[in-house]
C-alpha cells in the first residue's frame, strides 16, 4: 500500500506545543464529538483538545468530569497557551490530520444503500462494524487507534465487494482524467 497506511496505522505519540499526545483512539473521537470538539480554534478548545488526547480512554473520561466543573472551566479559560496561538494551533491540526488520514476509495454499486439513508452517527456505525464483523473487542474499542480503525473497515469493505481503495497511482490517474474531462467539456462550450 502506501506509507499512508502506515503512519496512520501506527503512529506513535505526538508531540503538540511540547505535550506528549497519545494517538487519536476511538474513544479520543468520542470524547471531543461530546464536547462538539471539531476543530480546535479557541486556547479552551485547545486545553480540552490536549486533555483528552494526552490520556488514554478510561483516564481521559474521569479528566473530562474535571474540565466540564465550574472550577475546571474557570481554571481553563485562564490557562495560558503553551506557545503563540498560530503555532500551537497549526500543531493540533497536523496532530489530527496525521491521524485521521484514509484512502481514497471508488464506491461500488454492490448493496449500496446510501450513507445519506442512514439515521446511525458515523462514529456509532464504525463500532458496530469493528465489533460485528472485524471481531473488535467492546470492551477495548475505545482505545483502538482511529486510524487503524478506519483502515480495517475500509479494508473489510473493499473484500466484501464495497468502495475500492485507490490510493497511488490509480488515484493519480482518475484525477487526470476527471480534469481532461472537464477540459473537453470547457472547450465545446
Amino acid at each position: 500500500m502506501t506509507d499512508t497506511w502506515a503512519a496512520t496505522c501506527v503512529p506513535g505519540h505526538h508531540y503538540v506545543a511540547g505535550v506528549k499526545l497519545r494517538p487519536l483512539t476511538y474513544g479520543h473521537s468520542i470524547l471531543m464529538a461530546r464536547l462538539g470538539l471539531f476543530e480546535v480554534l479557541t486556547p479552551l478548545d485547545f486545553h480540552a483538545f490536549v486533555g483528552i488526547c494526552s490520556r488514554n480512554y478510561a483516564s481521559a473520561s474521569r479528566w473530562l468530569g474535571w474540565f466540564l466543573s465550574p472550577v475546571g472551566q474557570w481554571w481553563y479559560t485562564r490557562k495560558p497557551l503553551p506557545g503563540p496561538y498560530n503555532e500551537v494551533m497549526k500543531a493540533a491540526l497536523e496532530y489530527l490530520e496525521a491521524n485521521k488520514q484514509a484512502p481514497e476509495t471508488l464506491s461500488s454499486d454492490v448493496g449500496t444503500g446510501g450513507a445519506g439513508g442512514y439515521g446511525t452517527p458515523g462514529l456509532q456505525m464504525m463500532r458496530t462494524i469493528a465489533i460485528e464483523r472485524l471481531n473488535y473487542s467492546p470492551d477495548t474499542i475505545n482505545d483502538a487507534p482511529f486510524g487503524q480503525l478506519v483502515w480495517d473497515i475500509l479494508s473489510s469493505n473493499e473484500l466484501r465487494g464495497g468502495s475500492r481503495i485507490i490510493e497511488g497511482k490509480l488515484a493519480d490517474g482518475l484525477n487526470k482524467l476527471s480534469e481532461m474531462q472537464k477540459a473537453a467539456n470547457e472547450s465545446k462550450s
